[in-house]
């Protein structure tokens, strides 16, 4: 009888199931974004590719000397106009103080009066005046003096207040208010007599002479 012997398989041996708590962790695969590669690479401070055809544009020395000298004569301009603007606001300015002035010291030379004084006193109020008011003015005197003379007439003036209605560089209208204390042969004690005059002045080379003269309420 013919023995058949069996080869026995040979045992392996047995692998236990591993525990995912066995495994040792892997570390997780790191993946490139192909963008980061054209974004992060070289210097930080390079300029990108999209600015790589820029220029930066700066002036030459003959512009920035062309852009000084016009700034330059545009200061010039200004400070002239200025200049000449204050210049005629002063001018005018004391215009109309000097004509203020005058008026005012032609009222006063026009109310004083003495009969020991009549020739001077009257010779002033003719350089002061032109026009109509000097000829009119003129026109009295041979009647006027008689009468200052025969009564002893005095007026003086205590107080004169001035202002300038109306001015230019040639002409002014001023109004002049005068207290006169006035005495003569039959008052020989001084009464104050309140006079009001409107006077209208121009201009006679460098002096201001009264053109018209009127006495106002």
């Amino acid at each position: 009888m013919t023995m058949v012997t069996t080869r026995s398989e040979t045992e392996r041996p047995s692998r236990s199931p591993e525990t995912s708590a066995d495994r040792e962790p892997r570390e997780p695969r790191e993946t490139h974004d192909p963008t980061d590669a054209a974004v992060g690479s070289g210097h930080p401070d390079a300029p990108r590719a999209g600015l790589r055809g820029v220029r930066t544009w700066r002036p030459t020395p003959r512009l920035l000397w062309t852009v000084t000298a016009v700034l330059l004569l545009v200061a010039v301009a200004v400070t002239a106009t200025l200049g000449r603007s204050a210049w005629q606001q002063q001018r005018e300015a004391d215009s109309r103080a000097a004509a203020l002035a005058a008026g005012r010291q032609i009222a006063v030379n026009f109310v004083t009066m003495n009969a020991a004084s009549f020739d001077a006193d009257t010779q002033r109020v003719l350089d002061e005046s032109t026009g109509a008011f000097r000829k009119e003015y003129a026109s009295t005197l041979a009647q006027l003096e008689p009468v200052v003379t025969a009564n002893k007439t005095v007026s003086t003036v205590e107080r004169a207040e001035a202002s300038l209605v109306s001015g230019d560089d040639d002409s002014a209208k001023v109004i002049v208010g005068v207290v006169a204390p006035t005495s003569n042969a039959s008052t020989p004690k001084a009464e104050k007599k309140t006079y009001r005059l409107r006077l209208d002045l121009v201009k006679v080379g460098d002096a201001w002479k009264v053109s018209t003269l009127d006495f106002v309420s």
